[in-house]
């Protein structure tokens, strides 16, 4: 195996220790990889690796080469080898493994067998890694840092050691095929949500079956209600007022604008109960979501999607139901581990998805 330290060295001599991405395959087949990023072998063309950085303008590109049994892809200042779009069809070709990071340290380290992502972890924080075998990464990851203290060299050492690459000075100097690609369409849904039960009633199988613009205007509705029932608000006249200036369309602009100003006066001082609460709870507190603090600060978050809303209403002219994005701002108030939080969830996922198809 290089050492992390070899490997930093290698990333700094390449220009690529702000922003890159590194995937191993282990199998035989190029075509079939360039193929999963999205590229044509037919345009493969031969570049040095050296020379990646100044193809950053001309579009995106892959180089792909082999080290030993594995087929080996890098990319400058893109991610497409750290996408589930990308590593679960490769692990079919063989076991992949790839690291990615950006300059803002965003950063993730995966591993895909037989169709599945095993395990993924951010190399910045690695504590909670996800996948199917969440901890598959750990056997492979002795002696080696991440987290602080750690480097990407250290995340390209791990990826040496689930495929059998090697990033090594002989590799780095020679021929690779250059290939333009274009982004492999996202999945609806990614592998720990396709089997879940909620897709099996309604009004999810509603939302699969028309899944388009047609159907953000109730996913957005669905969403909010959720939140409401969440942050125990359901109820509150001021939540009842503003689903109510939906409804009707026809809410004069001085209603509306008193409205707004009381979601806001309620969304700061169940904020300030927030402040208040935390300021004496233990710094400690397991699971966190259950804080005294935190049903106050979704409440603070909620009347605050709330005002958006209200300010932002139009009527009913398009097909998101007069409701602007509020899915984005809610998810920090849909905190927890209960049915309300999961199927909140979904009704986002299925939301991006709907989006995507605008």
């Amino acid at each position: 195996m290089t050492s992390p330290e070899q490997l930093d060295e290698l990333l700094t001599d390449l220009g690529l220790q702000e922003a890159a991405t590194f995937t191993a395959v282990r199998g035989d087949d190029e075509d079939a990889v360039i193929r999963a990023f999205g590229g044509d072998p037919a345009h493969a063309r031969p570049m040095l690796l050296h020379d990646l950085r100044e193809q950053y303008d001309d579009g995106e590109y892959i180089l792909v080469s082999r080290s030993g049994a594995t087929i080996v892809v890098v990319e400058y200042n893109n991610f497409q080898g750290s996408r589930e779009e990308v590593l679960r069809p490769l692990s079919r070709l063989g076991r992949t493994a790839s690291a990615f990071w950006n300059v803002n340290a965003v950063s993730r380290l995966s591993l895909a067998e037989d169709g599945l992502l095993s395990s993924v972890l951010d190399m910045v924080v690695p504590e909670d890694p996800f996948g199917a075998r969440p901890d598959a990464w750990e056997p492979l990851l002795d002696g080696l840092t991440l987290g602080v203290g750690g480097s990407w060299g250290a995340g390209l050492a791990a990826v040496e050691r689930a495929t059998g690459a090697r990033f090594d000075r002989a590799w780095a100097q020679g021929l690779h095929r250059r290939v333009h690609i274009t982004e492999v369409p996202r999945y609806v849904l990614g592998q720990g949500l396709v089997d879940s039960p909620l897709l099996k009633r309604e009004p999810f199988v509603g939302y699969l079956a028309g899944l388009g613009p047609v159907a953000m205007g109730r996913m957005r509705r669905h969403a909010l209600e959720l939140a409401l029932e969440h942050a125990d608000l359901r109820a509150h006249p001021l939540a009842t007022a503003t689903l109510a200036v939906g409804d009707a369309g026809d809410t004069p602009a001085a209603e509306r604008d008193r409205l707004r100003n009381e979601l806001d006066a309620a969304r700061d001082l169940a904020l300030s109960r927030s402040h208040a609460l935390r300021g004496d709870e233990p710094e400690e507190y397991t699971p966190e979501w259950e804080r005294p603090s935190e049903l106050p600060f979704r409440q603070a978050v909620v009347f605050g999607v709330l005002a958006e809303c209200v300010a932002a209403y139009q009527p009913d002219t398009d097909t998101t139901g007069g409701l602007p994005e509020i899915l984005s701002s809610l998810v920090t108030a849909m905190t927890g581990d209960g049915e309300r939080t999961r199927e909140f969830w979904m009704v986002h996922h299925l939301h991006g998805a709907a989006r995507r198809t605008v």
